[in-house]
């Protein structure tokens, strides 16, 4: 994968979104790029705010009750890129999606810089949203790191 990769398929948990990541990468499509979002992600836009909006994910990890994600309208690698206003904003998101769903229990993960290090399948910062129930079916697990489990 090159530096400038949009997507680590290496990262895909399916061989559905490895075929996914494949042709939005050929096309130079990134998939959270507002200008993109509404065409090629296949869950719509539920809230928005002035610098993030929110989606369901369209591979939601397995054992949730709901998974979304909270996306920068900024195509941006690392939390660094925002301004400040920024990060109250991904709170008040968070929030948002919480008072939403009302779940037994939340999980969060955010992966900040180089997708190739944090384990992430997109070169676009987003943030992980999970609802969890209180007898979860299976253990939800995020990869945080580039390295094979």
């Amino acid at each position: 994968m090159s530096a400038d990769a949009l997507y680590d398929l290496d990262a895909a948990r399916s061989d559905e979104q490895r075929r996914y990541m494949e042709e939005l990468e050929a096309a130079g499509v990134c998939i959270f790029c507002p200008e993109h979002v509404a065409h090629y992600h296949p869950e719509p836009v539920e809230h928005s705010g002035r610098h993030w909006y929110v989606t369901k994910n369209a591979f939601p990890y397995a054992g949730t009750t709901a998974h979304y994600l909270i996306v920068p309208h900024l195509h941006v690698a690392s939390f660094g890129e925002l301004p400040d206003a920024a990060g109250a904003e991904l709170w008040s998101m968070k929030r948002w999606l919480h008072d939403k769903l009302a779940p037994a229990a939340t999980a969060t993960v955010e992966r900040s810089g180089d997708m190739r290090l944090n384990g992430s399948s997109v070169a676009h910062l987003h943030t992980h949203f999970v609802a969890l129930e209180r007898a979860p079916a299976e253990t939800v697990r995020f990869r945080v790191s580039a390295r094979a489990s």
